[in-house]
């Protein structure tokens, strides 16, 4: 039987690392519907997806082969899933910014509005993977973000299940910042004693 220091992988490497977890993160977001208090939504955010990108492929045809090669990238949209709170003080928070991009639900004129330029309405989100207190793990920081589709789902007599608004959210851009973790970064840990006559 092996014991804890046997852990790991023959010829790449001994241990276990530590895996970033699902369950430890924040999304914080700048700038959303004109400057409203954010920190509502980022209360109620229940999941976020990560920043997916994808590039185009390009065939190159030759004689009797061909060849691929990378075109653009393109960023896929964000879902985000949040609660919405008996104060609906988060909806308040989507609902300012879906009035800035084009004003649905009270106009600001007499004619139904939409905003003339995406610098007016676009917003920043930061996502912060934890290491389970404060320390920051990695941020990615997601640029150009307005919000595609919000849908406010179904209310059920059957249900007594919370209601949710699921967001999609589009962005031009997004980069990943490495924190600067300074444990060990090890999921083994509590080594026993060797047992009587090994080595």
């Amino acid at each position: 039987m092996a014991n804890i220091n046997d852990f790991g992988i023959p010829g790449v490497g001994t241990g276990i690392l530590q895996p970033k977890l699902k369950n430890r993160w924040r999304a914080t977001f700048a700038g959303i519907g004109g400057g409203a208090d954010a920190q509502p939504l980022s209360m109620q955010v229940i999941t976020f997806d990560r920043p997916n990108y994808s590039f185009d492929e390009v065939e190159l045809n030759r004689y009797n082969s061909r060849a691929w090669i990378a075109g653009k990238y393109n960023w896929q949209p964000i879902k985000i899933v949040v609660e919405d709170d008996i104060t609906s003080t988060a909806t308040s928070v989507i609902r300012a910014q879906v009035q800035q991009q084009n004003y649905l639900i009270g106009t600001a004129g007499p004619w139904m509005a939409a905003s003339p330029e995406g610098s007016l309405y676009k917003f920043a989100t930061y996502l912060d993977m934890l290491d389970g207190n404060q320390q920051v793990l990695e941020t990615w920081t997601i640029e150009g973000c307005w919000i595609k589709d919000a849908n406010y789902g179904t209310v059920d007599y059957s249900s007594s299940e919370q209601v949710k608004i699921d967001i999609t959210m589009r962005f031009d851009n997004a980069f990943q910042t490495i924190g600067q973790y300074t444990g060990q970064g090890v999921a083994l840990g509590g080594a026993g004693r060797l047992a009587p006559g090994s080595t």
